[in-house]
């Protein structure tokens, strides 16, 4: 019998901006993939408790210095448990599906010369007093750029229509250092916090697993650590980019894309080749110039978890291409987190970039 799991995440960029995703997360990472730092943000809510499930709103006016005029804006931002990011009441992107605030994205925006609004819809899986424990934020920073290229740094701070609810690295904050999109992807399988996944069909055996789609304006490339118990099959839009036999030792893909897609897919069939434990690991981290700008490179992070679907049966045809619709697939199940039996740690090994 085949299997099939799916992760459908597909975004719409507004004037060529964003990008994003996400699954469960599991460990924390300092933020030392980026030029810009959370060092000096703060956490943030709209009051210091939270509660569970409730949409609140937070929002930041900056009027530029007399004399100077803005162009455009990179944000890294993050949010216990969910956000969405809007500039001047364009929606910008989603970020961090539940359980990722320790996962932040990376974000390009262009800005009005003058008065600008940046503004977020955030919200929380959990209640209560949130300097008791991490139940509630949203932390941002704000790289703005002046027509004259000089630049400016907001953070999330009391300047905000919010509270401060708790320092970057100062209990029980230092707990969710944040990991950020690094430019060149520079993935760590051990901080990434992806999950083992599987069917939720027991005795395991054939599967084939489809990763995240997304619809973009320029994506530069991709970074794809991945292992499968037993064998798989990677593809991007089709076409075949490695595979493996040994669940111990992972592959390390760098896929660059000599034409921008307007879609993605990334697709994996994976068969466990008896009746035993089975799953399939992966790590991406994409980077994109978004449409109209140079000196920015927006990114995200995607892991394998259970918000990802599934099917099993019969394989369908061009389960792999852009456009195929998985909607009617159930959900997959995640089993452990890596590092944790019955895989435990895994040897990671480079394979030669692949242009498509």
């Amino acid at each position: 019998m085949a299997r099939l799991f799916f992760n459908v995440l597909s975004y719409l960029l507004f004037a060529g901006l964003p990008l994003s995703s996400a699954t469960a997360d599991t460990s924390a990472a300092p933020d030392v993939t980026s030029a810009l730092s959370f060092s000096s943000s703060k956490w943030i809510w709209n009051s210091a408790t939270a509660t569970a499930n409730a949409v609140v709103g937070l929002r930041k006016d900056f009027t530029p210095p007399f004399g100077k005029f803005l162009i455009a804006t990179e944000i890294i931002i993050t949010a216990v448990n969910s956000l969405d990011l809007y500039v001047n009441g364009n929606f910008i992107g989603p970020g961090t599906p539940p359980n990722r605030g320790r996962f932040a994205h990376r974000y390009c925006a262009d800005l009005l010369p003058s008065f600008n609004v940046f503004a977020v819809n955030a919200s929380t899986t959990a209640s209560g007093p949130i300097a008791a424990a991490v139940s509630a934020g949203l932390l941002a920073t704000i790289l703005v750029t002046y027509e004259d290229g000089t630049t400016d740094i907001l953070t999330t701070d009391s300047s905000w229509r919010a509270m401060v609810v708790g320092s970057y690295d100062v209990t029980p904050w230092n707990t969710v250092l944040v990991n950020i999109p690094a430019d060149p992807p520079a993935l760590s399988l051990a901080a990434s916090g992806a999950q083992w996944v599987w069917t939720d069909v027991v005795p395991n055996d054939d599967t084939a697993v489809a990763l995240p789609r997304r619809l973009v304006t320029s994506l530069a490339s991709a970074s794809i650590t991945i292992s499968a118990d037993n064998e798989y099959t990677l593809y991007v839009n089709g076409v075949t980019i490695g595979s493996g036999t040994n669940w111990s030792i992972a592959q390390s893909y760098t896929v660059n894309f000599a034409t921008a897609p307007s879609e993605v897919v990334l697709a994996v069939l994976v068969t466990n080749t008896a009746v035993s434990v089975a799953g399939l690991l992966v790590s991406m981290q994409v980077n994109m110039v978004p449409s109209g700008r140079t000196n920015c490179i927006a990114g995200t992070f995607d892991q394998s978890g259970a918000l990802w679907v599934s099917t099993k049966g019969v394989i369908p045809t061009g389960f792999d291409q852009p456009g195929f619709d998985d909607s009617a697939w159930p959900a997959a199940v995640g089993q452990v987190n890596y590092l944790q039996a019955p895989w435990n740690t895994l040897t990671v090994a480079a394979v030669a970039p692949i242009t498509i």
